[in-house]
């Protein structure tokens, strides 16, 4: 079956409402974008198109991790000075770690030993988590408080907790990349993310339709994906409301915020496949994608890796050696009919995936609204696309 027909009959079985797949190579040769299906699951949902407008959840990292290295270069801040997280950062200038509970349910918070530091922030090394599930969870009840606070789009209430590590020690997903906005917020005279992604990021490379505050552009609102839930009894998908995270938002969240199209945000993509210093140094490039964590961190990610593999990898085989990078998870070999080692991707929670893999020279995009996170037939679609991705590369490579 043709890539074509594979989305059609995942569209007409309803295994997804639709998704929207872009890729593109390092010359330019490759573009490829396509639109299947149609944008929710509810029967008078109106068709996907090119330029819908997705909640791009934890994609938003990436933009973030560009921000935040462009600070580095300007000098701002750095990324191994505990002292610059402190300055900027004063709800982390002394951090605590949360060592567990005692009879009566009561927190046990100890003073960290050491301070926080921007990589830590990067890349989740820092101690940080969400309230979702989990200690942090069970933290904010102990306090009589609700959890999942970190979605409601105040980061300096809603995000702010202990550590579930020394900085340093350890591997947790969770808010780093949401203080690390802060941090470039506040080293910028307090101009807020949207604006600065705006000037820096956005304006630079012709984007248009990225934003961390819906409710502020009419013109992109109606081209809103509507997202969509499958049920764990049938399988079927039906109408979710709401995209989880706080609408309309007090901050510009730079861990999971933002809103855009999947032909834009390959746009971010292609600037880093090409290094062609729209964004960054060649330098700064270079460091994302090398490999950041110690054999500690790197030894405890893995143990996530093989607890939660659809979550954390979107599919990856169990067992891939694979680390952190500034940005997103980094592959330490290569993945057969996939990406080759020393590429970098990550996704957001309902089913997008992204990657760039600069030695075969080419990077791309499978965006949906589906859930749950990590969903194994979205999974699968998308190892199909980045398959298709490889084998018209390749070709195009073959007949230059």
């Amino acid at each position: 079956m043709s890539l074509e027909d594979i989305f059609r009959a995942a569209v007409e079985n309803k295994t997804i409402p639709g998704a929207v797949l872009v890729a593109t190579n390092r010359s330019g040769t490759l573009n490829y974008a396509a639109a299947f299906g149609n944008a929710g699951a509810s029967p008078d949902s109106t068709p996907l198109a090119i330029d819908s407008v997705f909640w791009i959840a934890s994609c938003t990292k990436l933009l973030t991790t560009i921000a935040a290295l462009q600070c580095v270069e300007r000098g701002l801040f750095a990324l191994d000075a505990p002292a610059d997280v402190a300055h900027l950062l004063p709800e982390y200038v002394a951090p605590v770690v949360l060592a567990g509970f005692d009879a009566r349910g009561e927190a046990i918070i100890n003073p960290a030993a050491r301070g926080i530091t921007l990589r830590h922030l990067l890349t989740h090394t820092g101690g940080m988590g969400y309230d979702t599930r989990g200690p942090l969870a069970a933290w904010r009840g102990s306090r009589g408080e609700k959890p999942a606070r970190a979605f409601q789009g105040d980061i300096a209430g809603g995000m702010r907790m202990p550590l579930l590590f020394e900085p340093g020690e350890g591997w947790n997903y969770g808010t780093g990349v949401d203080w690390a906005g802060k941090m470039v917020e506040r080293a910028n005279r307090g101009m807020s993310l949207d604006v600065y992604m705006r000037e820096n990021l956005w304006e630079p490379l012709g984007l248009r339709s990225m934003t961390f505050h819906l409710e502020q552009r009419e013109d992109i609102r109606g081209n809103l994906v509507e997202m969509a839930r499958r049920t764990p009894e049938s399988g079927a998908l039906v109408p979710s409301a709401g995209h989880i995270i706080a609408n309309p938002s007090k901050d510009a969240m730079g861990g999971i915020g933002l809103y855009g199209s999947a032909e834009e945000y390959l746009q971010i993509l292609a600037s880093l496949l090409r290094d062609d210093g729209k964004l960054l140094t060649s330098q700064s490039v270079t460091e994302m994608f090398a490999p950041q964590l110690s054999p500690a961190c790197k030894e405890m990610w893995m143990r996530k890796v093989k607890a939660r593999n659809y979550v954390l990898t979107g599919g990856l085989k169990i067992g891939a050696d694979l680390t952190w990078g500034l940005g997103g998870l980094c592959t330490l070999e290569d993945v057969e009919g996939r990406r080759k080692k020393g590429s970098l991707s990550w996704g957001g929670l309902p089913n997008l995936f992204w990657w760039i893999d600069r030695e075969s020279g080419v990077a791309g995009m499978y965006a949906s609204q589906v859930l749950p996170q990590g969903d194994p037939l979205s999974c699968e679609l998308f190892a199909e696309f980045e398959k298709y991705v490889y084998k018209n590369a390749e070709e195009l490579t073959l007949k230059g």
